[in-house]
């Protein structure tokens, strides 16, 4: 399962941890978008790993809320 990460657009220069690896920053190398079921394809959302889990569960980090203008 692909896991995507929000950016504000004011942050894009900052740095962003890797998300499989919190030791590292991203570089972009694309395993956080591979399919959990086959490797070599990339995640386009198909659902098939939610069958295979004990639990289905999304986690959230934080929710961003637009200010009013």
């Amino acid at each position: 399962m692909a896991v995507y990460k929000v950016v504000d657009k004011k942050r894009m220069d900052v740095r962003i941890r890797c998300l499989l690896d919190e030791t590292k920053f991203c570089d972009k190398c694309g395993e956080c978008s591979r399919c959990d079921l086959i490797p070599e394809k990339i995640c386009d959302n198909c659902g098939k790993c939610f069958d295979e889990a004990d639990y289905n569960g999304i986690k959230i980090d934080k929710i961003i809320m637009k200010k009013p203008d």
